[in-house]
């Protein structure tokens, strides 16, 4: 009776050693759902921290009218991701759609460190701050945070550090 007792005592502690060999968690992001097959809609522009909307008026609350009815209205403030990840590189192409420009370009991710690279084609123009912002945004890029549900895009314009907050739509 003893020795069947102790056999299972190891039998238990070597299943308890050997399960989390198992079940060992994988650190990197899935970059290729979290970017693609959807068209991802921009929400906020905020400061790093923060999900409340920056004031790139400076208090005209006119021009905050006119961007804010213009980031509401469907089609507009979008983006596409295309991509693969091959050999352990993940990007691909991008287009989008602002208020009167439409930016495309390329795009890579690391999954582990969660970099983010975008170049954008061409010099899209905006004459809408909020516009502006966006694209600034896009072309400064250098880290994401996001799931299949929202996506965050750090930028930097100069010192400060900016946030994109997009929802699939």
């Amino acid at each position: 009776m003893n020795k069947l007792l102790n056999k299972r005592v190891w039998q238990l502690l070597l299943l308890i050693v050997v399960l989390p060999l198992f079940s060992a968690c994988n650190d990197e992001d899935d970059v290729i759902s979290i970017f693609t097959n959807k068209t991802w809609k921009l929400s906020f522009i905020a400061l790093e921290g923060s999900y409340e909307q920056f004031d790139f008026w400076q208090g005209d609350a006119k021009a905050r009218e006119n961007s804010m009815n213009a980031l509401g209205q469907e089609g507009n403030f979008i983006l596409n991701f295309e991509g693969s990840d091959i050999n352990g590189k993940t990007g691909g192409s991008f287009n989008g759609k602002g208020i009167s420009s439409s930016p495309s370009g390329a795009w890579s991710a690391d999954g582990k460190t969660q970099e983010l690279s975008i170049s954008v084609e061409g010099n899209p123009n905006e004459s809408d701050v909020l516009g502006k912002a966006f694209i600034t945004g896009l072309k400064n890029a250098f880290k994401y945070v996001g799931d299949n549900n929202n996506l965050f895009i750090y930028y930097k314009e100069g010192q400060t550090i900016k946030r994109m907050g997009l929802k699939p739509r």
